[in-house]
């Protein structure tokens, strides 16, 4: 979920839980963590098959990889939280972006019976599941529960959890099913695997709504019977893993498998330009937008070469322009490196005003990156702030 990892969750029965301490029996599903979708298949195709002494064991075939029909994405902004909100957000446009380039048709579908759904399981009666499987240790050992856990599972012995109140549950939750089954024929559904995440101390001053909201876009899928692979999907930002998760019916896994494939082999095969930005278009400033409109990526931190006159243009909002030096005058300017699809690179340019331009910057380790540049013209009257050697140094100044 956060840590640019795969995770591969097949059909409910198709991996043996015996073993497994329960959480929800009827529920319970074994997942595998791999840096690659491969290797997960891997692990399925040992993992994969009938435990005759396991009670909910099903029959599943091995998933051959088929692309699907169509792909649904959410038809509202879905809600991200925490201190990366935003990032999170911008991740996920980025994403959905890359998803319509796919050559597979995109219908935007209503979701919001997800989240219904999942609330049956820790909001409503079905949490007794829980309370029915471990109650007993808990009472047989006091103490040893950790206090927020044992605080949910009690939650499951809560005299409202009456017997009919559970069936009436399940046939709210049969009607969901039906609901998902219609929507997800031939076809799959891709949310974030994260909505967002938080710090450690604002899990110890809430830890179970913080949870809670971890499981926002996933918490439904045991329950409505799916199978799901979560794949990494680029950063928020730096050092912070982006994913999204491809939901399938049981059964279905073949085409959850394809998306990913899909999906893997777009963001491998989409031809990039590393793009050096030294203004506005930088982390934080204003026109970060339109680097994350054209699915561009921050890679790194860098300088250029000692060449360079670094000048405050006279523009509205203020913007820096660099001027390449040959008597020795300049000197090395911070930038940050990012990387752009071609297929986006041409808009992105015609985005550009005078006298600033993309020509190729000279790095500090002698290699060349396109980049932006600008017209020697504008140093004529322009303020020269080259010895703060950057536009974020200058920045903090005004």
């Amino acid at each position: 979920m956060l840590n640019n990892l795969v995770g591969y969750k097949p059909s409910i029965g198709a991996w043996s839980t015996k073993g497994v301490v329960p959480a929800c029996a009827s529920l319970d599903c074994v997942t595998v963590f791999s840096h690659y979708f491969e290797e997960a298949m891997i692990v399925d195709r040992v993992a994969r098959g009938i435990d005759e002494q396991d009670p909910w064991s099903k029959e599943f075939p091995v998933p051959k990889a088929t692309v699907p029909n169509r792909i649904m994405l959410p038809n509202k902004l879905p809600q991200f939280y925490g201190p990366f909100a935003d990032k999170y957000q911008e991740a996920w446009e980025r994403t959905v972006k890359q998803i319509e380039h796919l050559g597979v048709k995109v219908d935007y579908v209503d979701t919001s019976f997800l989240l219904d759904a999942a609330s049956l399981l820790y909001d409503g009666p079905m949490v007794a599941e829980r309370w029915a499987a471990l109650g007993e240790f808990v009472d047989e050992h006091p103490g040893v529960t950790f206090p927020v856990t044992e605080e949910v599972l009690r939650s499951g012995s809560a005299t409202h959890h009456h017997a009919a109140a559970v069936y009436k549950a399940q046939h709210q939750l049969q009607a969901y099913k039906l609901q998902a089954k219609k929507l997800l024929e031939n076809g799959v559904l891709i949310l974030p695997t994260a909505g967002g995440t938080w710090t450690r101390e604002q899990v110890r001053e809430n830890p179970i709504e913080t949870n809670s909201e971890m499981g926002r876009y996933t918490n439904h899928c045991n329950l409505l019977d799916m199978c799901a692979v979560a794949i990494p999907a680029g950063e928020a930002d730096s050092n912070l893993p982006f994913g999204i998760t491809i939901f399938g019916l049981a059964a279905d896994e073949d085409l959850i498998c394809g998306a990913a494939n899909l999906i893997q082999l777009s963001r491998d095969s989409e031809e990039t330009t590393l793009i050096a930005v030294c203004g506005l278009h930088m982390k934080g400033f204003l026109l970060e937008k339109q680097m994350k409109e054209c699915r561009a990526r921050f890679v790194r931190e860098d300088k250029s070469a000692p060449v360079y006159q670094f000048i405050k243009l006279s523009l509205e909002p203020a913007k820096p322009g660099m001027i390449k030096k040959q008597d020795g005058s300049g000197g090395a300017i911070e930038l940050e490196i990012w990387e752009m699809p071609l297929s986006e690179f041409g808009k992105f340019v015609t985005m550009i005003p005078s006298p600033l331009a993309i020509g190729k910057v000279e790095l500090a380790d002698g290699s060349e990156v396109p980049g932006f540049v600008c017209e020697a013209y504008a140093a004529e009257g322009a303020e020269d702030i080259t010895k703060l050697g950057g536009w974020r140094r200058y920045h903090d100044t005004i």
